[in-house]
């Protein structure tokens, strides 16, 4: 009988080996996977200023546990019979709220997880272009019966095993390299004799014309490694708008609780003088109820306006807990630390440096002008694709012992080929049309380019005049603040000895009560003009945490 155990052994070492591979966890492929996706992202992410792998860590956050913040223990009288929404709630800062949402933002995990899943394809591009294994193999019984002559049965059973082992590369040369290793064993139960067939063949196909060299044959890999640079850049631009948004509505959830204080304190303002002109309408009959109407329908007002202010604070906090991650049914408060340490602040230089270091520092300029060499690099390669192809073809193919039956090759038994395959091309219209094609998105890239350094210079001088208006704003809300206080004391004392009018005491308390809001908007507005002029020109540094670094280190608050 034929040799052939030592095939036997290649054919269930294949079947083991596909059964480990089906038998790996999922775990392991998430490490297997993380260990290379991360280490692409930290070596790109080194070449991308404000970012890192520690930024992009895609690790589901542990359970919130707000118990490690410190509680509120007042109780506001403002909020009436809803005050027990803050006692005893947890005091969120703003540097815990912006911790708190690039760890659990949804929108922002996705980004994150946009980022990883584009370093993650161009681990399998950069696959293509390396060696690649592969093997497989079956093993087939067959039987036939067959009668021949009176009761005389004849059973033949065969046995087919069939292999193969290989690996192909792409070469950044537009070369393709394969080899490939292939047995077939066939065996006779009854009847018959064994045979068997093997052969080792090794193949290259170099495109000389056509496809050929580095430019165009790496053109996905290049696309795919400068795609990631793109998408840690976006990401990294993105993080800057994040935290101002996050910093944009915390602010504005103090803004919010500010106006239902200051509803509250207008509302109890009228109380007061409603009470007293009640008195005093009664002790003097001469008097006219007119003015005591008056007060009374301007209290309701004041109370309807004090109500829905409640409301719209519960509502703003409860937006702000839903973009920071956490549920909206857990009670926390914010930190007025965080505005009483608001400070008015001007920016250094001038308009037109901070225009020069937006266009030096803004991540998506540098993006555009990146996508407009990858244009112009597939200009080039559109005209070389226009060219005839022409491959330079090689094989070869050692071959088995035809006198055995085993696998045993044979460095002597050999066949190779070596040609040209070409085609002329003769139909240059699909080509003709790519090409134009290239050129049209060179130049759409280049104006998206053009465009958007434009939008950017126009951004930052908005930035600056808003800035210079922010400024002005709190000057006169200050300035209001100031007459509004001693207006309201002279209608209160005019009102108090009964030589005032309701309709002034009234239009007073009102202005008051606009100004105090004016003082707190204008006092956040300017911080927050300030912060988008900052990411406008890219000079708004995020941390870890989601806080800001404060990268123009000669700002200062005014009159220092």
């Amino acid at each position: 009988m034929p040799n052939h155990r030592l095939f036997q052994p290649a054919v269930a070492f294949l079947t083991l080996l596909a059964l480990g591979l089906s038998s790996c966890s999922t775990g392991f492929y998430k490490k297997w996977a993380d260990k290379e996706t991360y280490g692409i992202l930290s070596k790109k992410a080194s070449k991308v200023p404000n970012s890192g792998q520690a930024f992009l860590d895609i690790t589901p956050p542990p359970p919130v546990r707000l118990e490690e913040l410190r509680k509120n223990m007042k109780k506001e009288e403002f909020l009436g019979d809803r005050a027990y929404l803050e006692e005893n709630a947890r005091v969120v800062s703003l540097a815990e709220a912006l911790d708190y949402s690039v760890h659990r933002n949804r929108t922002y995990l996705v980004q994150k997880e946009t980022v990883y899943l584009a370093a993650l394809n161009l681990t399998l591009v950069r696959q293509q272009y390396g060696p690649i294994i592969g093997g497989g193999g079956s093993v087939t019984k067959a039987s036939t019966d067959a009668v021949t002559g009176i009761n005389n049965l004849v059973r033949t059973s065969t046995l087919t095993t069939t292999g193969n082992l290989g690996f192909s590369a792409l070469t950044r040369t537009g070369a393709l390299l394969a080899t490939n290793l292939t047995t077939n064993f066939v065996r006779f139960f009854t009847g018959g004799s064994d045979s068997g067939i093997s052969q080792l063949g090794f193949s290259l196909a170099q495109p000389l014309l056509s496809g050929a060299g580095y430019l165009s044959a790496s053109e996905v890999l290049t696309q795919s490694e400068r795609s990631v640079l793109y998408a840690i850049r976006t990401f990294a631009q993105y993080r800057k708008s994040f935290a101002v948004d996050i910093a944009a509505q915390y602010y504005g959830v103090i803004q919010s609780r500010e106006t239902a204080r200051n509803a509250y304190l207008a509302f109890k303002a009228f109380d007061f003088v409603v009470a007293r002109e009640t008195a005093m309408q009664k002790e003097n009959a001469n008097s006219t109820k007119s003015s005591v109407f008056r007060l009374v329908q301007s209290r309701i007002v004041f109370e309807r306006s004090w109500l829905s202010a409640i409301r719209d604070y519960e509502q703003a906090l409860d937006d702000l807990k839903v973009n920071l991650g956490l549920p909206v049914t857990e009670r926390f408060v914010v930190d007025y630390k965080d505005k009483d340490a608001l400070q008015i602040i001007e920016s250094p230089g001038t308009l037109e440096e901070a225009i020069t270091i937006a266009m030096t520092n803004r991540l998506d300029i540098w993006n555009l002008r990146d996508q407009v060499e990858d244009t112009s690099r597939r200009v080039l390669i559109a005209k070389q694709q226009a060219l005839p192809s022409v491959n330079a073809l090689v094989n070869y193919n050692m071959l088995d012992n035809p006198d055995h039956n085993d696998f045993r090759l044979v460095p002597g038994n050999k066949n190779y080929s070596v040609g040209l395959n070409t085609d002329l091309n003769l139909n240059q219209k699909p080509e003709r049309n790519i090409l134009r094609s290239t050129i049209v998105a060179e130049q759409q890239a280049r104006r998206a380019l053009d465009l958007f350094e434009e939008n950017t210079r126009s951004d930052v001088r908005t930035g600056w005049r808003d800035l210079q208006l922010a400024r002005k704003q709190y000057e006169l809300a200050r300035l209001g603040m100031e007459i509004s206080t001693q207006r309201l004391e002279v209608e209160e004392a005019f009102n108090a000895e009964g030589l005032g009018t309701a309709i002034n005491l009234v239009d007073a308390q009102r202005d008051m009560n606009t100004t105090r809001n004016l003082m707190v908007s204008t006092t956040i507005n300017h911080t927050l003009v300030r912060l988008r002029l900052w990411r406008d020109m890219g000079v708004l540094f995020i941390e870890k945490d989601g806080g800001w670094v404060d990268v123009l280190n000669k700002e200062k608050p005014k009159g220092e």
